[in-house]
């Protein structure tokens, strides 16, 4: 197996043709291959085989990228481990007896790791047989339920998973997604948002015929087809996405892919004040089963699922500004370059990170101001450069 870390270096990019050959040519580098999928089930059975000796019943389920389609080769494996309910124990002790016992396989799981006091207690480790980083948590099994919603969405029209792994790919190649910093799973739900309003994909509370409880949340879903009239290439929703997020108003709404649209900040601010379709959420606060939506964040991203979840909510205002600074320099990129040279501008593309030199403002104030003619600058600097690239690139 080559070294999955090589695919985040974009000098190792062989972009050529039109836009289109480019994507099918960084599909076939970057995307996990069916032998590859095939031999995850490796990492599971020998996942299975080690912790039902200490848990009699228990079983692994993957959940996250290689459920929805959406691996690529540097993907960790996500495996939530269900215990049989007279088995149960606190989540942090599950994390560290599971880190025990496999510090007894050194040949097959190398350092195992526990985070036991996190908000879902993981462990993270090594699985030698197939090269491939895992992390298994034994709390709620609502992401596999998520997974299966996105797995769903990738299949309602062949642009969203080509899309969703392009966004994903430039995240990567950015640093903007991984561990301490953006979840990709919110960078996913920002592409549904988006392809929702290009009605593409449909809300979930229209899909939600039925009903079927996990964790006080309703999961359920129907996996019906959506015909949607959009007839927009990959090349010009790509492009959307940057235009859109660059002029989305953060600071007054919230992204719900639940509804499908924008909503107010202030109607999530009293309760019952919010929109209908939320009956269920009203309900849990009454009843104390979760706690209101914080929305103390610059962006606040709603779970389709939880709608008391803020998926950014723990994300530092400055990989923010850092996000939103990308995210400005692609939508130009966009309006300015040539198709055949987008793909390049965008992923090769860097922001010059200066030292924080004032005091970063409290995450509970919400601020959305106009680009200083500093950053401006240093924008447009960036656009260049990327611009020069490209073209050598193309041209090459």
């Amino acid at each position: 197996m080559a070294n999955n870390d090589n695919i985040l270096d974009i000098n190792n990019l062989h972009l050529e043709g039109d836009f289109d050959s480019q994507v099918r040519g960084l599909m076939k580098y970057i995307r996990l291959t069916r032998s590859e999928v095939e031999q995850l089930q490796i990492l599971i059975d020998d996942l299975q085989w080690t912790l039902e000796k200490a848990w009699p019943g228990c079983a692994v389920h993957a959940f996250g990228s290689v459920v929805t389609g959406l691996g690529i080769k540097c993907s960790d494996l996500d495996c939530h481990i269900s215990v049989p309910p007279w088995l149960w124990s606190p989540a942090n002790v599950f994390v560290y007896k599971a880190r025990a016992i496999l510090k007894k396989q050194p040949h097959i799981f190398k350092e195992p790791f526990a985070i036991g006091e996190a908000k879902i207690p993981i462990v993270k480790f090594y699985h030698i047989p197939t090269h491939r980083q895992c992390d298994i948590s034994f709390t709620s099994s609502q992401s596999i339920e998520n997974s299966k919603l996105l797995a769903y969405f990738m299949e309602v029209d062949n642009r969203v998973k080509s899309l969703a792994i392009l966004i994903k790919y430039w995240a990567k190649v950015h640093g903007l997604t991984g561990t301490n910093l953006i979840p990709n799973y919110a960078m996913i739900l920002l592409v549904v948002f988006y392809l929702q309003q290009k009605d593409i994909l449909p809300p979930v509370h229209r899909l939600q015929s039925n009903e079927y409880i996990v964790d006080n949340w309703n999961v359920a879903f129907d996996d019906v087809m959506h015909v949607s009239g959009n007839t927009e290439t990959l090349y010009e929703l790509l492009g959307g996405f940057f235009l859109y997020y660059r002029g989305f108003n953060y600071d007054k709404f919230i992204i719900s892919t639940f509804l499908g649209q924008p909503i107010s900040r202030e109607s999530f601010s009293i309760v019952g004040n919010e929109p209908p379709e939320y009956r269920l959420y009203r309900e849990n606060l009454q009843n104390e089963r979760c706690l209101p939506l914080r929305m103390d964040s610059i962006i606040c991203l709603q779970d389709p699922f939880d709608h008391s979840r803020n998926c950014t909510v723990a994300v530092h205002p400055k990989l923010v500004k850092k996000v939103m600074s990308y995210i400005r320099l692609c939508a130009t990129a966009y309006e300015m370059e040539k198709s055949d040279a987008f793909l390049w501008a965008i992923l090769s593309m860097r922001i010059e990170e200066s030292p924080v030199t004032r005091k970063i403002v409290p995450r509970n104030i919400v601020k959305n101001k106009t680009a200083s003619k500093k950053q401006k600058k240093i924008l447009h600097e960036a656009f260049m450069r990327a611009r020069q690239k490209g073209r050598k690139k193309v041209q090459s």
